[in-house]
């Protein structure tokens, strides 16, 4: 059916006057009355009932006029809903992030993103940093928040912030009772760490800052996610460096303390494809801009 038609046999359905309608449509009435004819003709069926004196609606006429208008709605709305989808302001949001994220600032950044943008779907997705790189390779994320330098050259990333890290130690360690470690006094202790599958970089990290301080670290266990790396650390396994925020996560046995006279500190990055960037991500991006000078840790090791 041709919309105009529609819209004309909405008008002589609801004035139930071919001249009140022409009127209203700003049409003579002979080619109101033409277009209607040919409506009924393309439909198979009598819409309206005419006579001298009134017009009414047939049965089919009644039950088609709700429908009718419900089309000329959609249609009306239909490029609204193609611009705000333009523009971003509808569809869906795919996100990867790093388990750790969640002790970060980063929940509060999409907090505000679904708040200024309420229609689009967030679906958040908890993976590792390779297979993040993996999907937003593949077209099948959106977003990844990682960490340490990513270097790819089909996607582009800009820089949140850099965390610090801190040493987690048992309890009962000798020098739990210490605020700040010195990183050489660990030489000698048994290392759990991320999986360098799952993150190479924050494994790269612990490497890294153990060499600079005269020593390689041994690692006796790997594991993923942080949690679990905490966990084995509670249960005496032995000792961890993770990012600063994972002091938030209260575990029994532990406790977190700073690391003196070293570079630690990692990088958490926002990254996305460089090929068709859809505006959602725009729209995340120019949100992430307003952080990515100012954005801070608010936890402290204790």
């Amino acid at each position: 059916m041709d919309l105009r038609q529609v819209a004309l046999f909405v008008a002589v359905a609801e004035e139930l006057s071919f001249t009140r309608a022409a009127l209203r449509m700003h049409i003579s009435q002979p080619p109101l009355s033409r277009q209607i004819a040919r409506l009924e003709d393309q439909l198979g069926m009598r819409l309206l009932e005419r006579s001298r004196q009134s017009v009414a609606l047939t049965a089919a006429g009644k039950a088609l006029l709700p429908e009718a208008r419900r089309l000329l709605e959609l249609a009306t709305r239909a490029p609204e809903v193609a611009r705000r989808a333009e523009r971003g302001e509808t569809g869906t949001l795919r996100v990867g992030f790093v388990g750790s994220m969640i002790y970060t600032s980063i929940p509060t950044l999409i907090g505000r993103f679904r708040r200024t943008y309420p229609d689009v779907e967030i679906v958040l997705h908890q993976l590792t940093v390779s297979k993040q790189v993996e999907m937003l390779v593949a077209g099948d994320l959106d977003l990844g928040f990682l960490r340490h330098q990513l270097i790819h050259e089909q996607l582009s990333s800009r820089l949140l912030f850099l965390e610090p890290s801190i040493v987690v130690l048992p309890r009962d360690h000798p020098l739990a009772a210490q605020r700040t470690i010195n990183l050489p006094d660990l030489s000698r202790d048994k290392f759990i760490s991320f999986t360098r599958q799952d993150g190479p970089g924050f494994f790269e990290l612990l490497l890294r800052i153990c060499g600079e301080a005269g020593f390689s670290p041994q690692i006796v266990m790997e594991a993923n996610p942080l949690s679990t790396v905490i966990g084995l650390v509670a249960s005496g396994a032995g000792i961890a460096v993770v990012p600063q925020s994972m002091s938030r996560l209260r575990i029994r046995n532990v406790v977190y303390r700073r690391l003196a006279g070293a570079r630690t500190t990692s990088e958490l990055l926002l990254a996305w494809k460089k090929e068709s960037v859809p505006a959602t991500v725009t729209n995340f991006l120019a949100l992430t801009g307003e952080d990515a000078q100012s954005a801070t840790l608010s936890s402290h090791p204790t």
